[in-house]
Parts: C-alpha cells; sequence; structure tokens
C-alpha cells in the first residue's frame, strides 16, 4: 500500500485510538465525524490518548461528514469504518466517492455482519474487514483513555477467498503492525469476528442492563451466571455455522473478563447516554442465527428484546428532541 492516505469515519474511542497511532507515525491521516466538538479539539489542540498508552497528535484535516469530505475531493487509500454499526448504513453510500480507484473500505468494527453494509457499495474485491482487540472509554471532548490492548487484531477479505481483497489485507495488516498496533493477516476473519462477537455478547449486555462494570459483572453471582448462560449459548449457535470453540476458549473467555478490571463496555455507555446499542449485531443477531438453524438461544434473544426496548425509547426521545 506504499505510503497511504488513511480516511477514518468515526472518531470514537476505537477510530480515535487508531488515528493516533497512524498520525504518529507521519500516516497522512483525515478524521470525519459527526462530533463537531471532538473535532475541532483534536484538530486545533490535538487528539489525547491517555491510558494503556500516553500520546498526543493534531489530526489536521477533519470534516464534519463523508458527503463533506467528498465535496472537497478527498481520496484515500484506506477508509476504516469505526462508527456504531447502528451507523453504518448513513456513511456506507458515501465510501465510493473517497476511494482511489484501487482503495479499500474497512470494516473496523465490533459485532456480526457490520462488513455487509460495505459490500453492497464495494463489492468482495474493495471490502476488508477487522477484529479489533483493542478499546477504550471517551474521557471528555478530545481525549480517550485507552483501557487495553490484547494484541493482536486480525484483518481479513470481506468474503473468504477473494484474492484482490486478501492482498490488500495483507498489505493493510502490515501498515497497522508498523504503527504499533499488532495486526495479524487471516484469510478466515470471520472466526476472529464471531470469536470476538461471543465475548461482547456474553458480557456487555448484563453490563449495559445492570450498570455494572466488567469487576462487578463478574463478582455478582447473578450476573456472572446471566454471563455463563450467554456464553454457553453462542458457543452452540457459532458451532452450528462452522466455527466451534471448546472448554479452553470458555474458561479463557471468563478469565479476560476478570483481568479486564473496572472497564465500562461501550454498551453500557450508550445505554447510560440515550444512544441506540450495537445489540442488532451482537446478540439479536445471534438468536437470529441460531433460530435459523434450529440451535435455541433464550438468553440472547431475551437480553436483545430488553434493549431493543430501550432502542426504542432513545428513538422515540430524539425524534421528539429533533421536533
Amino acid at each position: 500500500m506504499g505510503n497511504p492516505r488513511i480516511g477514518m469515519v468515526g472518531v470514537g474511542p476505537v477510530g480515535s485510538i487508531l488515528a493516533a497511532y497512524y498520525t504518529q507515525k507521519g500516516y497522512p491521516v483525515v478524521a470525519i465525524d459527526i462530533f463537531k466538538e471532538h473535532l475541532d479539539r483534536i484538530r486545533d489542540q490535538g487528539l489525547v490518548i491517555e491510558g494503556a498508552t500516553d500520546l498526543t497528535v493534531r489530526v489536521e484535516k477533519t470534516y464534519y461528514s463523508v458527503e463533506d469530505a467528498a465535496a472537497a475531493g478527498e481520496k484515500f487509500d484506506g477508509v476504516f469504518v469505526c462508527v456504531k454499526a447502528t451507523a453504518i448504513k448513513h456513511v456506507a453510500p458515501g465510501l465510493p466517492a473517497l476511494l482511489n480507484d484501487d482503495g479499500v473500505g474497512i470494516s473496523w468494527q465490533n459485532g456480526l455482519d457490520t462488513e455487509a453494509g460495505l459490500l453492497e457499495v464495494l463489492g468482495p474485491e474493495r471490502t476488508l474487514r477487522g477484529a479489533v482487540n483493542y478499546a477504550g472509554n471517551l474521557m471528555g471532548i478530545g481525549t480517550v483513555r485507552m483501557t487495553f490492548f490484547n494484541p493482536p487484531n486480525y484483518l481479513g477479505a470481506a468474503v473468504r477467498g477473494n484474492a484482490k481483497a486478501e492482498d490488500m489485507a495483507g498489505r493493510v495488516a502490515k501498515s497497522l503492525s508498523s504503527v504499533d498496533l499488532a495486526t495479524e493477516f487471516t484469510d478466515d476473519i470471520h472466526h476472529y469476528v464471531w470469536e470476538k462477537a461471543i465475548r461482547n455478547a456474553a458480557l456487555m449486555p448484563v453490563s449495559a442492563l445492570t450498570g455494572m462494570d466488567m469487576a462487578q459483572v463478574m463478582d455478582s453471582p447473578r450476573s456472572l451466571f446471566l454471563v455463563e448462560q450467554l456464553l454457553t449459548e453462542s458457543m452452540a449457535v457459532s458451532a452450528k455455522v462452522g466455527y466451534s470453540f471448546d472448554q479452553k476458549f470458555y474458561d479463557d473467555t471468563l478469565e479476560y473478563y476478570r483481568k479486564a478490571g473496572h472497564h465500562m463496555p461501550s454498551m453500557r455507555g450508550d445505554v447510560e447516554d440515550g444512544r441506540r446499542t450495537e445489540t442488532e449485531f451482537l446478540n439479536h443477531r445471534i438468536a437470529e442465527v441460531g433460530e435459523q438453524h434450529g440451535v435455541p438461544a433464550p438468553y440472547n434473544r431475551a437480553l436483545a428484546n430488553a434493549l431493543l426496548c430501550i432502542d426504542e425509547l432513545a428513538g422515540q426521545r430524539q425524534r421528539k428532541s429533533d421536533q
């Protein structure tokens, strides 16, 4: 990929960390987000990453939408899509205008099937999918706390076996590793997508619905029971579609949660701040896949329905405020 121009669509915690790592190594990065105050701060005063690493960088060029960037004539070799999964439908249609002829769109998000919106507009040769193994929290305008990075990240073609996309995925993975975000190319990214989705779907909804952080969830027998049921169900569903995980994965996942400490999962923050959650791409999708293949997933379905009710209320409040 040489010396690529990078577009970052979505500069919440995941996108901000990615933008900071690329910028500190001299890559030309352009940030695109609707959060104007955040963009203005990181452009004019700098983006601060603290916690697992300490960085302060200025992202010198920003836009408030993909349409604004396209109107300004911006073209990129790679566009990382780091928006919430629920926002993909709003940004995906504008991506083709932002890419050079051989440019690629990269779904750098949590959840199942987040790459579908990119595939629809870019096709399999230009769509990559990542499995992200770092996280953070927005601490204030222009400041993100990186809570952990459990390397490596993984990157592959959104459609397995597409030679052109796999070649590009290998190049982008090398560029990520070169900026100290260790990333491995894989020819079966969906194995790692399912692995991450299972881990998110077993704890995030419990935290979101109870208000507990990760340590509190793991310390309570009641919430731990829910985590264990969700984890067992999700593993059964993934096995049915060809991605089997063993007892070691189950045990390692619970230990992974215990080591996370008092981290606040993003879904809990979504509920507290009145934003739509990503349950549509996590528990809801896992339950849906299970039901399609004859695998019951009642705990995933129940928690997904509860969160979707919260999402409905959040949407109603937003519509009222817009009137």
